[in-house]
């Protein structure tokens, strides 16, 4: 059939517009493919590292290495603390909806041997402790079973991994626990201060040495990258960083003689306390005068800083730790009683108040004020002890003559007027106690801290009442409160004629590359402003104090073959009860050791050659005791 012409020519016209709108699309079509090429291929070229980067994080997570914390060495390089590997059961949260961790924790719970509400504890669903991507810790120390359960059960047990970490073992229990001190997981605050040093799920120390050279001992940690499957369960890892252990750390202690310091401790509390109720504590320490190296401090009682490593009961809280946790060495201050008067007889010397030769009658008593109006205060020395000089005083420990010696110096006598008492108790008493404190700071005494590189050092305090009495219970050493650790500073000062010496408990640290020791340097506090006769009428004193017939400790050293210098003390506490302290040093011309030692709350009327005599005895015995022939 023919068609008009003009109906072909609109048919040609609408395929040559076809054609061209065809063309059109197709060009479009082809600029954004040629686009998208351009595009994949830059971003081959120039971005392919980046986003191979991103490919890969998907496939594998980045963990942190931990570095083996520093070794801790008596100082015969002797072992004390190690370090020791240990399965670790992790726990990572993968599905949001608790219910799958609850089922977890209820197959975990028998085999780690808790409770399931203890392992959702540990789990910290809530956040409160741990962000939520990361692993937290729910035990330590797996054993072989509770791996090989874990292994087994992988997929019914998504996030949950068991990894390999060094840990802390103290290789002797309770040996020097109070100055190794222990571990523990980090508090959150101070991780919130410190995020780009630690991981939440981070030990740190927390007492002892652990805590004052955490910096130190800790190290540098390592990274890896682990290649996990849809459990977060780890496949293979690849080294990244390795870690930086910390440095080790060479103590001061003597390990004998902290050893034997520790059993004569528990060995006279125990043997006490079966006839004095009160008895539960005792406290001892041993330093060098002349370099402030501690050989040992002993607290009882002790703990083992091992149950926290391997986590410890409420229970194991309460009766194990708890009660031994406080290092009462330094961080208990203690009335010193008699101990106090070398100060006392220094500064008496010092203001011209007395000589060494000055004879005071001690009739077993003396008047200081009055209780109540016509009521005179009398205080007692333990005994009578007629005319006396200085040595004699220390020797005895008369109160009278200390008493009367500060009464002296401050120009307090019995039968002054009342405009005069009231002005001595308004600026001469004031200005007095001022001076005597100042002579107890020189000695390392007063309302300051030794330095001791040990953390939780308490400060010294002194109570005034602004009354005569204060002069009188500042002169035999019940006005002030000191720690134990500040009572060897202070007979280590008088050993060391007079220069104030800081004490430490480590001797150097080893650089964990180079192995080079940094040793630590003694660090001088003061040198005393006593001229050296009056240090050496102190000095003798306290011999006489251990090797006269009449000295209160001569039934514990006289006769013994290295000549010993001491003083005794017995404190009223308040409650009913003494406290007995013992200060000492040896060789008494050339002084090595030093030592106090105190068993609080004695009964009262106590004698200090008793209770702490076998103390301070078996410290001197193992220390001499290579050149002590039987």
């Amino acid at each position: 059939m023919n068609r008009h012409p003009h109906q072909q020519h609109l048919e040609e016209e609408l395929k040559t517009a076809t054609g061209k709108r065809l063309n059109l699309l197709f060009m479009l079509i082809f600029v954004a493919l040629a686009v998208l090429v351009f595009r994949l291929s830059f971003l081959q070229l120039s971005q392919g590292d980046f986003y191979l980067k991103e490919a890969e994080t998907n496939r594998f997570i980045q963990q942190t290495v931990p570095a083996p914390r520093g070794l801790i060495y008596d100082r015969d390089r002797n072992l004390l603390v190690n370090n020791k590997p240990s399965f670790t059961i992790t726990y990572t949260i993968l599905d949001q909806e608790e219910k799958q961790s609850r089922q977890i924790a209820d197959r975990l719970a028998p085999v780690m041997k808790r409770t399931p509400e203890e392992v959702l504890a540990a789990m910290d669903l809530s956040g409160q402790r741990y962000m939520l991507s990361m692993a937290r810790k729910l035990m330590t120390g797996a054993n072989e079973e509770q791996i090989a359960y874990i292994r087994e059960h992988q997929e019914e047990l998504p996030g949950v991994n068991v990894i390999v970490e060094p840990i802390r073992d103290y290789l002797y229990g309770p040996f020097a626990s109070h100055i190794l001190g222990y571990l523990n997981n980090i508090p959150q605050e101070y991780w919130q201060a410190h995020k780009d040093e630690y991981q939440q799920t981070d030990r740190i120390g927390m007492a002892g040495v652990e805590k004052s050279y955490e910096a130190q001992l800790r190290g540098r940690p390592g990274k890896v990258q682990v290649e996990v499957n849809i459990y977060n369960q780890p496949l293979q890892d690849q080294r990244v960083e390795d870690p930086i252990k910390g440095h080790d750390l060479i103590l001061t202690l003597d390990r004998n003689l902290q050893t034997v310091t520790e059993r004569v401790l528990a060995d006279r509390v125990r043997a006490l306390s079966r006839r004095v109720r009160t008895v539960k504590h005792a406290a001892a320490v041993a330093m060098n005068p002349k370099t402030g190296e501690i050989y040992a401090m002993a607290s009882y009682p002790q703990y083992d800083p091992n149950l926290w490593i391997r986590g410890l009961s409420e229970k194991e809280y309460l009766e194990q730790f708890q009660p031994a946790e406080m290092n009462r060495a330094i961080q208990q201050v203690y009335q010193p009683g008699s101990t106090i008067k070398m100060a006392t007889v220094l500064a008496g010397l010092k203001e011209g108040t007395i000589t060494p030769h000055t004879v005071m009658n001690d009739p077993g008593k003396v008047q200081v004020g009055y209780i109540v109006k016509g009521v005179p205060n009398y205080i007692k020395s333990w005994k009578p002890m007629g005319n006396i000089n200085t040595y004699r005083a220390l020797a005895e420990s008369s109160n009278v003559y200390m008493i009367k010696t500060f009464l002296k110096m401050a120009g307090y006598y019995e039968g002054m007027s009342t405009p005069q008492v009231n002005h001595f108790l308004a600026d001469t008493l004031p200005k007095t106690m001022t001076k005597i404190l100042n002579y107890h700071k020189e000695l390392g005494l007063g309302e300051v801290t030794t330095g001791i590189d040990l953390p939780y050092e308490a400060e010294g305090q002194v109570t005034q009442e602004g009354l005569v009495s204060d002069l009188a219970f500042a002169a035999i050493g019940q006005t002030e409160k000191y720690t134990l650790l500040q009572l060897a500073q202070y007979v280590s000062t008088i050993a060391n004629d007079g220069k104030r010496i800081q004490p430490h408990v480590v001797k150097a640290l080893i650089d964990p590359i180079t192995k080079a020791e940094q040793p630590i340097e003694p660090v001088t506090q003061g040198q005393v402003s006593f001229p050296m006769e009056h240090l050496r009428a102190v000095q003798q004193g306290m011999y006489d104090v251990t090797n006269k017939p009449y000295g209160t400790f001569y039934s514990v050293f006289g006769g013994y073959p290295v000549k010993v210098a001491g003083k005794t003390g017995t404190a009223e506490t308040g409650r009913g009860t003494e406290n007995s302290v013992f200060v000492g040093y040896a060789p008494y011309n050339d002084p090595e050791i030093a030592i106090a030692v105190i068993v609080p709350d004695n009964e009262k009327q106590s004698h200090s050659n008793e209770a702490l005599g076998p103390i301070a005895k078996a410290m001197i015995d193992a220390y001499f005791a290579h050149r002590i022939t039987p």
